[in-house]
Protein backbone atom coordinates (compact mmCIF):
# COMPACT_ATOMS: atom_id res chain seq x y z
CA UNK A 1 0.00 0.00 0.00
CA UNK A 2 1.52 3.52 -0.88
CA UNK A 3 1.94 5.68 2.15
CA UNK A 4 -1.19 8.34 2.54
CA UNK A 5 -0.71 11.98 3.67
CA UNK A 6 -2.59 13.28 6.88
CA UNK A 7 -4.80 15.40 4.90
CA UNK A 8 -5.39 13.10 2.08
CA UNK A 9 -6.75 10.51 4.87
CA UNK A 10 -8.31 13.44 6.63
CA UNK A 11 -10.72 13.93 3.14
CA UNK A 12 -11.46 10.26 3.15
CA UNK A 13 -12.34 10.45 6.55
CA UNK A 14 -14.19 13.48 6.07
CA UNK A 15 -12.45 15.52 9.26
CA UNK A 16 -10.92 18.43 9.39
CA UNK A 17 -6.95 18.34 8.40
CA UNK A 18 -6.05 20.50 11.82
CA UNK A 19 -8.11 17.95 13.91
CA UNK A 20 -6.46 14.70 12.26
CA UNK A 21 -3.15 16.10 12.47
CA UNK A 22 -4.03 17.06 16.57
CA UNK A 23 -5.14 13.40 16.71
CA UNK A 24 -2.02 12.04 15.25
CA UNK A 25 -0.15 13.74 17.46
CA UNK A 26 -2.14 11.98 20.46
CA UNK A 27 -1.29 8.93 19.25
CA UNK A 28 1.98 9.57 19.25
CA UNK A 29 2.42 9.78 16.09
CA UNK A 30 5.38 12.59 14.72
CA UNK A 31 3.86 14.84 12.45
CA UNK A 32 4.31 18.98 12.41
CA UNK A 33 1.80 19.15 9.07
CA UNK A 34 -0.79 17.61 7.29
CA UNK A 35 1.78 17.21 4.54
CA UNK A 36 3.21 14.36 6.88
CA UNK A 37 3.08 10.72 5.38
CA UNK A 38 1.22 7.77 7.76
CA UNK A 39 2.78 4.59 7.82
CA UNK A 40 0.12 1.55 7.25
CA UNK A 41 0.05 1.35 10.95
CA UNK A 42 -0.67 5.10 11.84
CA UNK A 43 -3.14 4.85 8.99
CA UNK A 44 -5.38 1.89 10.50
CA UNK A 45 -4.70 3.14 14.14
CA UNK A 46 -6.43 6.35 13.10
CA UNK A 47 -9.34 5.03 10.91
CA UNK A 48 -10.17 2.45 13.91
CA UNK A 49 -10.59 5.46 15.89
CA UNK A 50 -12.94 7.33 13.81
CA UNK A 51 -14.81 4.38 12.44
CA UNK A 52 -15.74 3.73 16.53
CA UNK A 53 -16.58 7.22 17.42
CA UNK A 54 -19.26 6.74 14.94
CA UNK A 55 -20.59 3.65 16.11
CA UNK A 56 -21.16 5.02 20.00
CA UNK A 57 -22.24 7.80 21.97
CA UNK A 58 -19.23 10.05 23.54
CA UNK A 59 -21.26 13.19 25.60
CA UNK A 60 -21.89 11.84 29.10
CA UNK A 61 -20.48 8.40 28.80
CA UNK A 62 -17.14 6.71 29.54
CA UNK A 63 -14.94 5.70 26.35
CA UNK A 64 -14.47 2.11 26.53
CA UNK A 65 -11.13 0.65 25.59
CA UNK A 66 -10.13 1.39 21.54
CA UNK A 67 -7.94 -1.45 20.55
CA UNK A 68 -4.48 -0.04 19.36
CA UNK A 69 -1.63 -1.33 18.05
CA UNK A 70 1.59 -0.68 19.83
CA UNK A 71 3.93 2.02 18.67
CA UNK A 72 6.89 3.87 19.90
CA UNK A 73 5.87 6.82 22.72
CA UNK A 74 7.38 9.93 22.67
CA UNK A 75 9.99 10.49 25.75
CA UNK A 76 8.22 12.34 28.27
CA UNK A 77 10.20 14.74 30.50
CA UNK A 78 10.62 14.29 34.24
CA UNK A 79 7.51 17.12 34.60
CA UNK A 80 5.37 14.71 33.19
CA UNK A 81 6.37 11.66 34.80
CA UNK A 82 6.05 13.69 38.60
CA UNK A 83 2.60 14.63 37.10
CA UNK A 84 1.79 11.24 36.31
CA UNK A 85 2.43 9.89 39.87
CA UNK A 86 0.17 12.85 41.82
CA UNK A 87 -3.13 10.60 42.72
CA UNK A 88 -6.11 11.99 40.54
CA UNK A 89 -9.08 13.48 42.20
CA UNK A 90 -12.64 12.94 41.66
CA UNK A 91 -13.75 15.87 38.87
CA UNK A 92 -16.55 16.44 36.99
CA UNK A 93 -16.75 14.87 33.35
CA UNK A 94 -16.55 17.42 30.74
CA UNK A 95 -18.70 17.01 27.64
CA UNK A 96 -16.30 15.90 24.97
CA UNK A 97 -16.41 17.29 21.01
CA UNK A 98 -16.81 14.79 18.24
CA UNK A 99 -14.48 14.86 16.11
CA UNK A 100 -16.33 16.54 13.10
CA UNK A 101 -17.72 18.91 15.47
CA UNK A 102 -17.46 22.28 14.63
CA UNK A 103 -17.93 25.18 17.10
CA UNK A 104 -21.20 27.38 16.87
CA UNK A 105 -21.10 30.33 15.48
CA UNK A 106 -22.75 33.26 17.01
CA UNK A 107 -25.39 35.53 15.07
CA UNK A 108 -24.19 38.91 14.99
CA UNK A 109 -26.57 41.88 15.38
CA UNK A 110 -26.36 45.17 13.76
CA UNK A 111 -26.37 48.37 14.78
CA UNK A 112 -29.62 49.18 12.94
CA UNK A 113 -31.50 45.67 14.54
CA UNK A 114 -30.95 46.41 17.56
CA UNK A 115 -32.16 50.38 17.57
CA UNK A 116 -35.22 49.17 16.47
CA UNK A 117 -35.64 46.27 19.04
CA UNK A 118 -35.21 49.60 21.35
CA UNK A 119 -37.97 51.71 19.89
CA UNK A 120 -40.35 48.85 19.67
CA UNK A 121 -39.82 48.32 23.89
CA UNK A 122 -40.54 52.08 24.71
CA UNK A 123 -42.99 52.03 22.08
CA UNK A 124 -44.92 48.91 23.85
CA UNK A 125 -44.45 50.35 27.18
CA UNK A 126 -46.31 53.52 26.09
CA UNK A 127 -49.19 51.70 24.87
CA UNK A 128 -49.47 49.75 27.98
CA UNK A 129 -49.32 52.74 30.37
CA UNK A 130 -52.09 54.82 27.91
CA UNK A 131 -54.22 52.21 27.94
CA UNK A 132 -53.94 51.89 31.66
CA UNK A 133 -54.88 55.33 32.52
CA UNK A 134 -57.22 55.33 29.72
CA UNK A 135 -59.11 52.17 32.38
CA UNK A 136 -58.64 53.99 35.43
CA UNK A 137 -60.44 57.39 33.87
CA UNK A 138 -63.13 55.16 32.62
CA UNK A 139 -63.86 53.86 36.27
CA UNK A 140 -62.36 50.54 36.08
CA UNK A 141 -59.28 49.70 39.42
CA UNK A 142 -57.64 47.08 39.88
CA UNK A 143 -59.11 44.46 42.26
CA UNK A 144 -57.60 42.84 44.64
CA UNK A 145 -58.06 39.11 46.15
CA UNK A 146 -58.59 39.85 50.01
CA UNK A 147 -58.60 36.40 52.21
CA UNK A 148 -59.92 36.86 55.86
CA UNK A 149 -59.21 34.83 58.49
CA UNK A 150 -62.00 32.40 59.32
CA UNK A 151 -64.40 33.19 62.07
CA UNK A 152 -66.66 30.92 63.72
CA UNK A 153 -70.06 30.52 63.01
CA UNK A 154 -70.84 31.61 66.52
CA UNK A 155 -69.08 35.07 66.01
CA UNK A 156 -70.22 35.62 62.31
CA UNK A 157 -73.36 35.47 64.61
CA UNK A 158 -73.19 37.47 67.69
CA UNK A 159 -71.69 40.22 68.93
CA UNK A 160 -71.28 40.52 72.72
CA UNK A 161 -74.21 38.20 72.95
CA UNK A 162 -76.62 39.35 71.03
CA UNK A 163 -77.90 37.30 67.97
CA UNK A 164 -77.43 39.51 65.45
CA UNK A 165 -78.89 37.36 62.37
CA UNK A 166 -81.85 37.58 64.82
CA UNK A 167 -81.89 41.53 65.22
CA UNK A 168 -81.79 42.33 61.19
CA UNK A 169 -84.70 39.33 60.53
CA UNK A 170 -87.00 41.52 63.39
CA UNK A 171 -85.45 44.99 62.11
CA UNK A 172 -86.97 44.08 58.66
CA UNK A 173 -90.38 42.64 60.33
CA UNK A 174 -91.04 46.56 62.24
CA UNK A 175 -90.17 48.31 59.32
CA UNK A 176 -92.77 46.57 57.62
CA UNK A 177 -95.29 46.33 60.19
CA UNK A 178 -95.16 49.91 60.07
CA UNK A 179 -95.10 50.76 56.82
CA UNK A 180 -98.34 50.97 55.41
CA UNK A 181 -99.55 52.82 52.20
CA UNK A 182 -102.55 54.92 51.38
CA UNK A 183 -103.51 53.02 48.14
CA UNK A 184 -105.69 50.30 48.50
CA UNK A 185 -103.69 48.25 46.24
CA UNK A 186 -100.56 48.94 47.93
CA UNK A 187 -102.37 48.18 51.12
CA UNK A 188 -103.27 44.45 50.13
CA UNK A 189 -99.32 44.06 48.92
CA UNK A 190 -98.31 45.27 52.68
CA UNK A 191 -100.72 42.78 54.47
CA UNK A 192 -99.03 39.89 52.47
CA UNK A 193 -95.94 41.12 53.01
CA UNK A 194 -96.79 41.34 56.91
CA UNK A 195 -98.34 37.80 56.34
CA UNK A 196 -95.22 36.60 54.63
CA UNK A 197 -93.23 36.79 58.44
CA UNK A 198 -95.83 34.68 59.73
CA UNK A 199 -95.43 32.05 57.37
CA UNK A 200 -98.65 30.82 58.79
CA UNK A 201 -102.40 32.30 59.37
CA UNK A 202 -103.35 33.16 62.63
CA UNK A 203 -106.47 32.04 64.53
CA UNK A 204 -108.64 35.81 64.82
CA UNK A 205 -111.87 36.45 65.89
CA UNK A 206 -112.66 40.35 66.21
CA UNK A 207 -115.08 42.86 65.15
CA UNK A 208 -112.90 43.59 61.86
CA UNK A 209 -108.81 44.90 61.75
CA UNK A 210 -108.14 47.87 60.68
CA UNK A 211 -105.17 49.63 59.77
CA UNK A 212 -104.93 53.12 59.10
CA UNK A 213 -101.79 54.62 56.66
CA UNK A 214 -98.85 54.60 58.59
CA UNK A 215 -95.01 55.70 57.52
CA UNK A 216 -91.79 54.13 59.88
CA UNK A 217 -89.19 56.31 60.40
CA UNK A 218 -87.20 54.46 63.26
CA UNK A 219 -87.18 52.22 65.89
CA UNK A 220 -84.55 51.14 68.83
CA UNK A 221 -83.88 47.62 69.71
CA UNK A 222 -84.55 48.04 73.58
CA UNK A 223 -84.15 43.92 74.63
CA UNK A 224 -83.91 40.72 73.06
CA UNK A 225 -84.33 37.11 74.58
CA UNK A 226 -84.64 33.50 72.76
CA UNK A 227 -88.46 33.85 71.98
CA UNK A 228 -89.22 38.24 72.40
CA UNK A 229 -87.96 41.61 71.16
CA UNK A 230 -88.96 44.64 72.82
CA UNK A 231 -88.81 47.96 70.61
CA UNK A 232 -89.06 51.34 71.58
CA UNK A 233 -91.48 52.70 69.17
CA UNK A 234 -93.14 55.64 70.85
CA UNK A 235 -96.46 57.45 69.67
CA UNK A 236 -98.03 57.04 66.42
CA UNK A 237 -98.54 60.59 65.59
CA UNK A 238 -100.62 62.51 62.37
CA UNK A 239 -99.40 65.08 60.08
CA UNK A 240 -100.23 66.17 57.15
CA UNK A 241 -98.78 65.57 53.76
CA UNK A 242 -98.87 66.92 50.42
CA UNK A 243 -99.83 65.08 47.85
CA UNK A 244 -99.87 67.52 44.41
CA UNK A 245 -103.09 70.11 45.19
CA UNK A 246 -104.48 68.09 48.37
CA UNK A 247 -103.43 67.67 51.93
CA UNK A 248 -103.72 64.36 53.50
CA UNK A 249 -103.28 63.48 57.28
CA UNK A 250 -100.50 60.75 57.73
CA UNK A 251 -99.40 58.45 60.68
CA UNK A 252 -96.08 58.60 61.82
CA UNK A 253 -94.07 56.34 64.26
CA UNK A 254 -91.81 58.63 66.40
CA UNK A 255 -88.06 57.68 66.55
CA UNK A 256 -86.93 56.60 70.07
CA UNK A 257 -89.90 57.78 72.13
CA UNK A 258 -89.92 56.23 75.48
CA UNK A 259 -93.59 55.96 76.24
CA UNK A 260 -94.49 52.99 74.07
CA UNK A 261 -92.78 49.45 73.83
CA UNK A 262 -93.54 46.88 70.51
CA UNK A 263 -92.82 43.49 71.51
CA UNK A 264 -92.79 40.80 68.89
CA UNK A 265 -92.54 37.13 69.95
CA UNK A 266 -90.68 34.87 67.40
CA UNK A 267 -89.36 31.69 66.76
CA UNK A 268 -86.06 30.16 65.24
CA UNK A 269 -86.29 26.77 63.74
CA UNK A 270 -82.16 25.59 62.56
CA UNK A 271 -80.57 28.90 60.83
CA UNK A 272 -84.32 30.56 60.17
CA UNK A 273 -86.77 32.38 62.31
CA UNK A 274 -90.63 33.49 61.97
CA UNK A 275 -92.86 35.55 63.78
CA UNK A 276 -94.71 33.23 66.29
CA UNK A 277 -97.73 35.05 67.67
CA UNK A 278 -99.65 38.31 67.55
CA UNK A 279 -97.45 41.70 68.28
CA UNK A 280 -98.48 43.89 71.01
CA UNK A 281 -97.91 47.51 72.51
CA UNK A 282 -97.17 47.67 76.58
CA UNK A 283 -96.01 50.90 78.17
CA UNK A 284 -92.74 51.64 78.85
CA UNK A 285 -92.52 50.85 83.02
CA UNK A 286 -91.24 53.11 85.68
CA UNK A 287 -87.66 52.90 85.09
CA UNK A 288 -86.49 54.95 88.57
CA UNK A 289 -85.68 52.59 91.09
CA UNK A 290 -87.54 53.39 94.69
CA UNK A 291 -85.51 53.87 97.86
CA UNK A 292 -85.79 49.82 98.73
CA UNK A 293 -84.76 48.45 95.98
CA UNK A 294 -81.48 50.26 96.04
CA UNK A 295 -78.56 48.77 98.45
CA UNK A 296 -76.80 51.07 100.90
CA UNK A 297 -73.55 52.80 99.90
CA UNK A 298 -71.34 52.88 103.42
CA UNK A 299 -67.65 53.50 104.24
CA UNK A 300 -67.48 49.69 105.75
CA UNK A 301 -64.81 48.58 107.41
CA UNK A 302 -62.84 50.01 110.21
CA UNK A 303 -59.88 51.86 110.74
CA UNK A 304 -57.98 50.37 113.35
CA UNK A 305 -54.32 51.46 112.29
CA UNK A 306 -52.34 53.33 114.40
CA UNK A 307 -52.48 57.31 113.65
CA UNK A 308 -48.36 56.92 112.30
CA UNK A 309 -49.67 54.48 109.72
CA UNK A 310 -52.81 56.04 109.15
CA UNK A 311 -50.97 59.35 108.22
CA UNK A 312 -48.56 57.37 106.11
CA UNK A 313 -51.43 55.60 104.42
CA UNK A 314 -52.82 59.42 104.08
CA UNK A 315 -49.70 60.88 102.38
CA UNK A 316 -49.58 57.96 99.81
CA UNK A 317 -53.02 58.26 99.11
CA UNK A 318 -52.49 62.11 98.10
CA UNK A 319 -49.19 61.33 96.07
CA UNK A 320 -51.15 58.63 94.10
CA UNK A 321 -54.11 61.16 93.35
CA UNK A 322 -51.64 64.03 92.56
CA UNK A 323 -49.53 61.58 90.07
CA UNK A 324 -52.58 60.63 88.25
CA UNK A 325 -53.36 64.00 86.99
CA UNK A 326 -50.29 65.42 86.62
CA UNK A 327 -47.02 62.65 85.90
CA UNK A 328 -47.64 59.55 84.15
CA UNK A 329 -44.12 58.04 84.99
CA UNK A 330 -44.40 58.35 88.62
CA UNK A 331 -48.17 56.55 88.10
CA UNK A 332 -46.32 53.66 86.76
CA UNK A 333 -44.14 53.06 89.60
CA UNK A 334 -46.87 53.33 92.48
CA UNK A 335 -50.03 51.66 90.81
CA UNK A 336 -51.28 49.22 88.70
CA UNK A 337 -54.65 49.88 86.57
CA UNK A 338 -55.30 53.61 86.71
CA UNK A 339 -54.29 55.63 83.66
CA UNK A 340 -52.89 59.74 83.70
CA UNK A 341 -55.60 62.00 83.26
CA UNK A 342 -54.38 65.06 82.11
CA UNK A 343 -58.04 66.49 81.99
CA UNK A 344 -58.86 66.86 86.07
CA UNK A 345 -56.92 68.37 88.71
CA UNK A 346 -56.52 66.65 92.03
CA UNK A 347 -57.98 69.06 94.65
CA UNK A 348 -58.14 67.11 98.00
CA UNK A 349 -58.68 63.84 100.19
CA UNK A 350 -62.18 64.01 102.17
CA UNK A 351 -62.45 60.57 103.50
CA UNK A 352 -60.33 57.34 103.50
CA UNK A 353 -60.49 54.32 105.53
CA UNK A 354 -57.99 51.90 105.60
CA UNK A 355 -58.94 48.30 106.80
CA UNK A 356 -55.92 45.91 107.40
CA UNK A 357 -55.91 42.63 105.83
CA UNK A 358 -52.81 41.35 106.89
CA UNK A 359 -49.33 40.85 105.25
CA UNK A 360 -49.05 44.62 104.91
CA UNK A 361 -52.03 44.76 102.91
CA UNK A 362 -55.07 47.74 103.31
CA UNK A 363 -58.63 47.69 101.79
CA UNK A 364 -58.44 51.58 100.90
CA UNK A 365 -62.23 53.62 101.08
CA UNK A 366 -61.75 57.31 99.71
CA UNK A 367 -63.67 60.38 98.35
CA UNK A 368 -61.71 62.97 96.57
CA UNK A 369 -62.27 65.98 95.47
CA UNK A 370 -61.85 67.01 91.58
CA UNK A 371 -61.38 69.94 89.20
CA UNK A 372 -62.53 70.19 85.63
CA UNK A 373 -63.54 72.31 82.97
CA UNK A 374 -67.25 72.07 84.35
CA UNK A 375 -66.40 72.86 88.11
CA UNK A 376 -65.38 70.53 91.43
CA UNK A 377 -66.84 67.29 92.17
CA UNK A 378 -66.34 64.47 94.19
CA UNK A 379 -65.46 60.68 92.79
CA UNK A 380 -65.49 57.77 95.44
CA UNK A 381 -62.59 54.97 95.08
CA UNK A 382 -61.88 51.43 96.65
CA UNK A 383 -58.32 49.89 95.99
CA UNK A 384 -55.86 47.39 97.28
CA UNK A 385 -52.61 49.26 98.82
CA UNK A 386 -49.50 46.49 99.53
CA UNK A 387 -46.59 48.16 101.46
CA UNK A 388 -43.53 47.43 99.89
CA UNK A 389 -40.39 47.70 101.90
CA UNK A 390 -40.19 51.07 102.73
CA UNK A 391 -43.25 52.44 100.05
CA UNK A 392 -46.31 51.14 98.98
CA UNK A 393 -47.80 50.10 95.96
CA UNK A 394 -51.98 50.22 94.80
CA UNK A 395 -53.87 47.86 93.07
CA UNK A 396 -57.50 46.64 92.23
CA UNK A 397 -59.04 49.96 91.61
CA UNK A 398 -62.94 50.05 91.53
CA UNK A 399 -64.68 53.80 90.91
CA UNK A 400 -67.21 52.84 94.02
CA UNK A 401 -67.94 52.89 97.14
CA UNK A 402 -68.94 49.09 98.93
CA UNK A 403 -72.15 48.12 99.60
CA UNK A 404 -73.68 47.76 103.29
CA UNK A 405 -76.81 46.94 104.94
CA UNK A 406 -79.57 49.05 106.34
CA UNK A 407 -79.27 50.24 109.58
Amino acid sequence: MSKIKIYELADKLRVERKVLLSKAQEFGISAKSTSKSLSDAEVLKLENFYKKSDTQEVVGEEESEVETIDVPKKKESKFSLLAARKPEKNKPKMLRKLPNETPPKLKRISAKQVGALVVGGVGFLILSNVGLFGLMASGYRPTQKIIYQEVSATQKSSGNGLDLQAKNYLDGFVQTYFTFPEDEKDQEQAVKDINAYFVQNLPVISQGIQRTPSKFEGAVMMSLTDNEATYSVGEVTTKEVKKGKDTTKQNVVKYHDETTLFTIPYQKVGSAYYISDEPYFSSVPDLQANENQVPTKTWSGTDNNSASIKKDLDKFTKSLFTAYTTDGDTLKLISKGLSLNKGQEFKSLDQATYESKGDNKYHAVVQVTMKNALGTHVENYQFTIEKQKQSYFATDFKHTLPEGKKE
